[in-house]
Parts: structure tokens; C-alpha cells; sequence
């Protein structure tokens, strides 16, 4: 299950510390002041906590019909301060838990979080493992960690990456048309290399980049961070792998979801929203050095990354997120 804190107190993560050791629970931390803005993209069946320790009762009676207002979530209040008069309103709004004072600070458990979800369930007619089932990819079919039970013709869900060279007439004039294949492929290999490690497989590849496969087992996703290295190692993979002296620029572009899957080669009867998708973020909206993610892969940054990317817009209806430009 995913939980979501807004809190301005940086110490706020040691409430959670006990159950984000376990690993049953991703927590994301985020400002108070970014609660207004991201509460309509938060993933259905997500758990929010907001601290309500800095307010009057009156500001929280108002917080609790924002709350109220949610769509397919959860939540419950962080009350480090006692500042919650009346703790009935809570669940009187819809609220699933209360964190008050002594809580707040000894931490909460394992046991406390199933009893949450237990109280969920029994007011969702939901099972427990359901109630806690975060729905962020509609359609889920699982393809696993790996690679080993996916057949040709059948439909999964995958992590998608784009790949492009950028400055594509720049490279023509320089190279010429036999220069520029070896450098392509070059490039090519490069990025196979990187990806493979992680199960990532080169699935269409043409002129100047192509379009990679990650599995994806509906908990967990690699190609953020490994594309997160790829921007970062620009430079390197310049100066270690390509024999020029022309400094490689490219962009990528990650999102979830599902296609039929044939394996390289055959892929040219294929036709699935998820393919037109991430093919029209990466040739018209992304911009030349930039790694872009949509809104469904967003909850799958990786601990400690999650403030290296910013909203970058909507684009075909779902919100866009950009990773900082951090050097």
C-alpha cells in the first residue's frame, strides 16, 4: 500500500519509521504546501496523512472537507501537538485513522497499520488484501520480475522507456550516412548494455533510438532509476564509449502500461494506446536532454528520487513529470 504524508516537519518520517523498515509500505513525504496541487493525481487506494499539528480546530474542520472531497482514497491525521478537539469529525468526514500525540511519537507498527486496514475493508465490503491493493495501473496484467513467463501473443502490462537521439539533421551533417549508422549503433549497444542488466530488452529500434521493455510486476519498476543513470552518465558514456568528439545529446521518456507482446522484429502489426503514447511524449513533447515521466510511472521513483523530478504539464490528458536539470 502506498502512504502519502504532507508534513512541513522533516521529523515527521520517524512516526513511519518502524513499518517503511518492513518494506509492506512505500511512503512518500511531501510539504504541506504540495498537498493542494497534487491531491487530483494521487493514485487510487493510496493512504494520506496530513499533520495537522501547526493548526486551530477551525483550520482543520476546513482541511477535513478537502479531505472529504478525495476520490478513491484514504486518510487520517497526524496530531503530534493534540491540536484535534474533536476526533470523532475525523471518521465522521470519511477518515480511516487518527494519530495523536503519544502515537506520534513512539512510532507506529505493523499491527497498527493491518488493524487500518481491516477498518477499511470493513467499510469498503472489501477483503484486507484488497483494501490495501493500491490500483494505480488500471487493467493490471502483471509480467513479472522477469522475463521467463512471457509468451508472444499474449497481453501484460510493461514499463516503457523512449529513447531518441536529439539534433538528428545535426548528426547527418556531420557524419554522413555510413559514419552516422556506426555511431547509431553504437549508441545502440551502449544502451543495451545498460538496460540488460536490469531485464530491460530493446523491443523497436529504429533510425535514431528506439522503444525498451522493462517486466513490470505491478510493485516495483527499474527503468526510472536506470534511465535516471543514463541522463546522469551523459558525459561519460560520451567520453568512454563513443570514438567522437561530438558531445551525444538524447531524451527519454518512461510510462506503464499495456500492449500485446511479439518478440523484436515482429512488432510491426502491433497497435496499442500505450505504444502511441509514449511515442507521441517522446517525439513532440519532450524536449532535447530531458528525462520525462507520465503520472502513472511517477509512483514508481525510487526512494531518495522522488524530489528530483517536477510537474512538467499535462500532455493527452495525464499529467507529465521532468526530471531536474542537476548538473
Amino acid at each position: 500500500m502506498k502512504i502519502i504524508v504532507f508534513s512541513n516537519v522533516k521529523t515527521v518520517s520517524g512516526t513511519f519509521n518502524k513499518i517503511e523498515k518492513k518494506g509492506d509500505w512505500f511512503i512518500e513525504y511531501h510539504a504541506f504546501d504540495e498537498m493542494k496541487k497534487m491531491l487530483k493525481t494521487i493514485p487510487v487506494k493510496s493512504l494520506v496523512y496530513v499533520d495537522a499539528g501547526t493548526m486551530k480546530m477551525p483550520e482543520i474542520r476546513k482541511l477535513l472537507v478537502q479531505l472529504e472531497k478525495l476520490e478513491g482514497c484514504r486518510f487520517g491525521l497526524l496530531d503530534p501537538k493534540g491540536s484535534v478537539a474533536d476526533v470523532a469529525e475525523i471518521f465522521h468526514r470519511g477518515g480511516v485513522d487518527y494519530i495523536g500525540k503519544q502515537e506520534c511519537k513512539d512510532g507506529i507498527d505493523a499491527k497498527r497499520m493491518k488493524r487500518v486496514l481491516e477498518f477499511i475493508a470493513a467499510g469498503s465490503g472489501e477483503t484486507e488484501e484488497e483494501a490495501g491493493t493500491t490500483e494505480i495501473i488500471p487493467g493490471l496484467i502483471p509480467s513479472g520480475p522477469d522475463w521467463r513467463s512471457i509468451k508472444s501473443g499474449n497481453e501484460y502490462t510493461f514499463s516503457f522507456m523512449f529513447i531518441e537521439l536529439d539534433n538528428q539533421r545535426e548528426l547527418k551533417k556531420n557524419y554522413g550516412a555510413d559514419n552516422l549508422k556506426v555511431v547509431v549503433q553504437k549508441f545502440h549497444d551502449i544502451i543495451n548494455s545498460i538496460i540488460a542488466p536490469v531485464n530491460g530488452k530493446i523491443w523497436i529500434w529504429m533510425d535514431f533510438g528506439g522503444l525498451i521493455l522493462f517486466p513490470f510486476n505491478g510493485e516495483k519498476s527499474d527503468a526510472v532509476l536506470t534511465s535516471f543513470s543514463i541522463m546522469l552518465n551523459r558525459r561519460l558514456i560520451n567520453a568512454e564509449d563513443m570514438d567522437h568528439d561530438l558531445l551525444l545529446s538524447y531524451r527519454i521518456a518512461l510510462h506503464i502500461g499495456n500492449t500485446i507482446y511479439e518478440s523484436r522484429g515482429d512488432t510491426g502489426e502491433l497497435i496499442s494506446d500505450t505504444i502511441n503514447s509514449i511515442f507521441h511524449l517522446g517525439q513532440k513533447y519532450a524536449e532535447p536532454g530531458n528525462l520525462y515521466l507520465t503520472t502513472e510511472m511517477q509512483p514508481f521513483i525510487p526512494r531518495g528520487l522522488e524530489k528530483s523530478f517536477i510537474p512538467a504539464g499535462t500532455y493527452e490528458g495525464r499529467e507529465i513529470f521532468r526530471m531536474r536539470h542537476l548538473l
